[in-house]
């Protein structure tokens, strides 16, 4: 499959996690990488992990929930290295437990940056794909995106939204006839990075590795598919839940681990 050499990705957080491990593998694959997180001390260990065996890297610090200085970023990065080509929108944050129990700062900091940032940051940067001879533009959702979750209730909303913000900027795109920007969604469950430890999978559905998800998302760039699902088992859900009665759809989510999956979360809070 075809590398990504001439291409200049920014990841956002890109310090820890899926983040840090796309960055390694895309610098693999001949991108220059714009590597960032909230502390540049994080953004700098993957950007010198990245120079330390060839590749190129940039490391600065940007942090999505400070909506007004994205476009300021996107300034200084244009200043001191240049447009990009790929647009990897992976920083998010996750708080669990019963709804009234999580505080609403942190319900609202989910949206801030889960939702809010990840647009702010596409609509900062869709010029640059736009304008690119070829572009990428890559959302981080979740599986929860298709069903809801008890003890989760943000963090799935704040998903939903993004594979509606997707969908919706996917279909312009080609109704406005630039069919060289690439938007593909990205829908994995659980990962074992972190952020959902205490969390039990649903039945099917084990924990995910980073480096299963990175390389399906890389092999879904590649082939410009639309969706990247992880486990293929997750793609059933919207097809269950649009033949099976509502009743008969949440004993299944009950029975199959889904519904509490979630209760004994966690976590990095």
């Amino acid at each position: 499959m075809a590398r990504f050499d001439n291409h200049r990705i920014l990841i956002t957080g890109a310090g820890a996690g899926i983040g840090a491990l796309m960055a390694e593998e895309f610098a693999k694959q001949g991108a220059e990488v714009i590597v960032t997180a909230r502390r540049i001390s994080a953004a700098r260990k993957v950007a010198e992990r990245i120079k330390a065996t060839g590749g190129k890297a940039h490391p600065y610090v940007l942090d999505v929930s400070k909506i007004a200085s994205i476009a300021k970023f996107r300034d200084k990065l244009h200043e001191e290295v240049g447009p990009i080509t790929g647009l990897i929108n992976n920083a998010g944050v996750v708080f669990g437990g019963e709804f009234e129990q999580v505080s609403l700062e942190q319900h609202l900091n989910t949206f801030r940056i889960n939702t809010e940032g990840l647009m702010a940051t596409s609509h900062a940067f869709i010029e640059d794909l736009i304008q690119a001879k070829e572009g990428y533009l890559v959302n981080i959702a979740s599986a929860s995106a298709f069903v809801g979750l008890p003890y989760g209730s943000t963090y799935a909303a704040s998903k939903w939204a993004v594979v509606g913000f997707s969908e919706s900027i996917r279909l312009e795109l080609d109704v406005r006839k630039i069919k060289h920007v690439h938007v593909t969604t990205v829908c994995p469950s659980y990962i074992s990075t972190g952020m959902f430890d205490g969390v039990k999978p649903p039945m099917f559905t084990p924990m995910l590795t980073p480096g299963k998800v990175v390389n399906s998302i890389i092999k879904g760039m590649q082939k410009k598919d639309s969706f990247v699902i992880e486990p293929p088992i997750a793609k059933s859900t919207e097809l269950l839940k649009a033949v099976l009665p509502q009743g008969v759809w949440d004993e299944v989510a009950l029975r199959m681990g889904v519904s509490t999956s979630m209760y004994s979360w966690k976590g990095k809070k």
